[in-house]
């Protein structure tokens, strides 16, 4: 079996999971530093509950880059660590200046669904690939994304 890394994946699977990480990676890491302007920014009056849920939501996030890029370096490969390139990839875009609560929470639900979508596909890869450990990871992300887009869902009504 040609592998390469030391836990024994496919070469050709594996580097469509690490290509896939390193774009979900790159998706975590505008949207962790969106999440920081938007806790600093937030003003009005839904500023302490919102002030205090982003600064959960980026702590949260700051591990799960973390436990991707860690992945990453599990399968072999190196994580991308640049944000120039961080920009370049990311399907959620860079924001700032946000101190309105309605326009932050719907660029954050917005986030959440890209997230969402870029974890499934992973997911899938990971699964064909009989790659437990990035199942294990991604649907712990999936799940953490699911509960954080039903929470805002419901406040946003």
């Amino acid at each position: 079996m040609s592998t390469k890394n030391f836990i024994g994946l496919e070469l050709n699977s594996v580097q469509l999971i690490v290509d896939g990480l390193n774009d979900l990676l790159a998706n975590h890491q505008v949207y962790y530093t969106n999440l920081r302007g938007l806790h600093w920014d937030i003003q009005g009056d839904k500023f302490y509950e919102l002030h205090e849920l982003y600064e959960e939501y980026y702590n949260n996030e700051a591990s799960a880059i973390d436990e991707i890029a860690e992945r990453i370096v599990m399968l072999g490969e190196h994580p991308e660590n640049r944000f120039s390139e961080y920009i370049k990839i990311s399907g959620i875009k860079e924001i700032s200046g946000v101190s309105d609560w309605e326009t932050g929470l719907n660029h954050v639900i917005a986030s959440l669904k890209t997230l969402l979508e870029k974890s499934r596909n992973i997911l899938k890869l990971a699964f064909a690939a009989n790659d437990s450990g990035t199942v294990s990871l991604v649907s712990k992300l999936i799940k953490d994304t699911e509960t954080n887009l039903w929470k805002l869902t419901a406040y946003m009504k």
